[in-house]
């Protein structure tokens, strides 16, 4: 048996620079930090940053008692050591392991699961007339992190909790043709649980086959390799019958690129949306914005007999099924509360407040700054009304996804962020925040593929979803392309943000007015001034006041006017005139038959003076809240 010196002297004369690494099993176990050592101002630095060389006992002992790692790049230090890039597999259902084996052979790390042990890493050596490895990553939207291709940093290569099923020297190997075998052993791990038991398989192995000729650059030899391991795992024994259906379908390719189906005809068979299979695509496929497409020449002629297809409603009249829309306002007037009310109607095909519900809809909240236990409260609060009176509350039509849910699911750092500053230097800021739109929009299709229908989605705020400097235009162009993009698709959307403070007269909602030229319905809510708030029993209750500064399919309308909401602890709705409070009492007395401005004044609820009241009638009137008519018996 191999002495841990042995592995010591072995890792150096491969040109390794070599590293403790930390281990704290109790604390952070996913921690693979280069060991730091202090530099000569007392702060801690990685070893290499500050010319430490570890001893061999030093060595030893981080092999015995904690990791030992190996840096991708030499250092200075240690120049002419090989540059090394790692291929690992971090899917929590060990289902891409299974094709570790299928890589190059070379240098490889393992570990024990269930009693069984299964490769995780494979490092390998660049190849001197390949210029750089590039960094590669890909995450499941649901199962967090699948796998990686490092070259930067370290790779714990021995140590505490490493097992090394190959100690072979790292073999060169083309760092994209690594990653290649990466995304595909990704792909084939995630249509494995749909894949047919019995039945259907044969046409399952023609469309698999179709997609990778139309889409990928693989080469048969992979495929064949690939897939072979595939018809094991599946315990399919027809080899020779599946594996003729790679060959016949890349000849048919060649031969005849139209005939041959695509990725949406395995999708719509096996009933997913692999998410996977983009990172497979050639590189042409993966930005269509670099496609020419030329836009079509329409006469005005042909544009008045083309049949296009009519913009419904949602929620009449302030949704459509092709719109983006805003809901703003300052702290504690009820963004979520109206929001989630407003999500819960659309889904269960309930009118809310005078709007109505003309279809049914999926929806999707999405929650990115308050912690899951809040959002369930607020919309059990809402519930109450609909148990007492007895309406259907549609719960598996309703989605919500909040920072708690990521975290539970291995996203410790909650949402990737749907819009970032456009700064061109920063090279984190490359994309505006791409990854994270496409992980929305993922949940999106993915709720489409289960309802059947295109659902409406919000975004639980702006604030909280991005990282951008709100005044600046060019900052919400991506954002708000995007979202226009997501209506004209036929999936609408309504963002949450906050107010200005007003502190210069402008009024509506925070940072730059461009991203209002695109909205469809903007509304604010403001939590209600002494004069206007009601007197609410209860522990709980919102009182606020809606207003619209954009009203694109009904302003002009009765319905843009201002008014008053409240909802009290029971879930119970009730929408009031824009009114203060002394006009509330004004009406009850006038329909009571106390008319005259003397009797009025008398009351000792009516803090007004005459001259005041006789103004307030007047708007009364106008609003026909109030008339000269004689009183009803109703009215008291």
């Amino acid at each position: 048996m191999e002495t841990n010196i042995a592995k010591i002297e072995k890792y150096k004369s491969w040109g390794f620079n070599l590293t403790p690494a930390t281990y704290r099993p109790d604390d952070k176990p996913k921690d693979k930090k280069p060991v730091a050592v202090k530099n000569g101002d007392g702060k801690w630095k990685w070893n290499i940053k500050v010319g430490k060389t570890w001893s061999d006992d030093e060595l030893v002992a981080a092999l015995e008692t904690k990791r030992l790692a190996v840096y991708h790049n030499p250092s200075k230090y240690n120049a002419s050591g090989q540059i090394l890039f790692d291929a690992e597999s971090d899917d929590k259902t060990f289902r891409v392991n299974r094709y570790l084996n299928l890589f190059p052979d070379t240098f490889t790390i393992g570990k024990k699961v269930n009693g069984v042990i299964i490769p995780t890493h494979k490092l390998y050596a660049k190849p001197n007339d390949v210029e750089r490895v590039k960094q590669y990553g890909y995450d499941d939207p649901i199962e967090g992190k699948k796998v990686e291709l490092l070259c930067s940093g370290v790779s714990v290569i021995d140590g505490l909790d490493r097992i090394i099923l190959d100690s072979r020297k790292p073999t060169e190997a083309n760092p994209e043709i690594i990653k290649h075998h990466l995304q595909f052993a990704t792909f084939l791990a995630e249509i494995e649980p749909l894949w047919p038991v019995e039945g259907g398989r044969d046409e399952a192995h023609f469309l698999l086959a179709g997609a990778l000729a139309k889409h990928t650059d693989l080469t048969l030899s992979i495929k064949k390799k690939f897939i072979k391991h595939f018809l094991e795992i599946t315990n399919d024994e027809e080899v020779d019958n599946r594996l003729n259906k790679y060959e016949a379908q890349e000849e048919a390719y060649k031969n005849d690129p139209v005939k041959v189906v695509g990725i949406d005809a395995l999708a719509k068979k096996l009933g997913g949306n692999f998410k996977s299979f983009d990172e497979l695509k050639r590189e042409e496929e993966k930005d269509e914005e670099v496609k020419f497409k030329p836009y079509p020449l329409i006469s005005s002629a042909e544009f008045t007999h083309i049949e296009y297809p009519p913009v419904e409603f949602v929620m009449e009249p302030i949704f459509t099924e092709k719109s983006t829309n805003q809901i703003y306002g300052g702290y504690g007037g009820g963004k979520t509360l109206f929001g989630l009310a407003l999500a819960m109607a659309m889904a269960s095909g309930l009118d809310f407040l005078d709007y109505k519900c003309q279809r049914k809809i999926p929806t999707f909240y999405v929650e990115g700054e308050l912690p899951a236990s809040d959002i369930r409260t607020r919309r059990d609060a809402i519930l109450q009304d609909y148990f007492v009176n007895n309406k259907d509350f549609d719960s598996n039509n309703m989605f919500q996804l909040t920072k708690d849910d990521l975290e539970m699911h291995g996203f410790k750092y909650g949402f990737d962020q749907i819009a970032v500053s456009r700064n061109m230097s920063d090279s984190q800021a490359k994309d505006y925040g791409r990854r994270g739109r496409e992980l929305i929009e993922d949940m999106v299709y993915r709720i489409e593929q289960r309802t059947g229908q295109k659902p409406f989605f919000f975004l639980d705020n702006i604030a909280a979803l991005t990282d951008i400097d709100e005044n600046r235009s060019t900052d919400w162009t991506p954002l708000i392309q995007w979202l226009t993009k997501m209506k004209t698709k036929g999936f609408p959307s309504c963002f949450f943000h906050h107010s200005n403070k007003q502190t210069d007269g402008k009024k509506g909602s925070s940072g730059s007015s461009a991203k209002e030229r695109l909205l469809d319905t903007s509304i604010q809510l403001e939590k209600l001034k002494d004069d206007q708030r009601f007197d609410m029993g209860g522990a709980k209750n919102l009182q606020t006041r809606i207003t619209f500064d954009k009203a694109r399919n009904f302003g002009g309308a009765k319905w843009d006017l201002p008014y008053l909401l409240t909802m009290n602890e029971n879930g119970v709705w009730t929408k009031y005139p824009d009114l203060k409070q002394q006009d509330f009492k004004l009406i009850e007395l006038w329909k009571k038959g106390i008319r005259s401005v003397d009797e009025l004044a008398k009351d000792k609820e009516i803090t007004l003076a005459k001259k005041t009241i006789y103004s307030h009638i007047k708007i009364l009137k106008d609003q026909k809240l109030i008339s000269d008519d004689k009183p009803k018996k109703e009215d008291f």
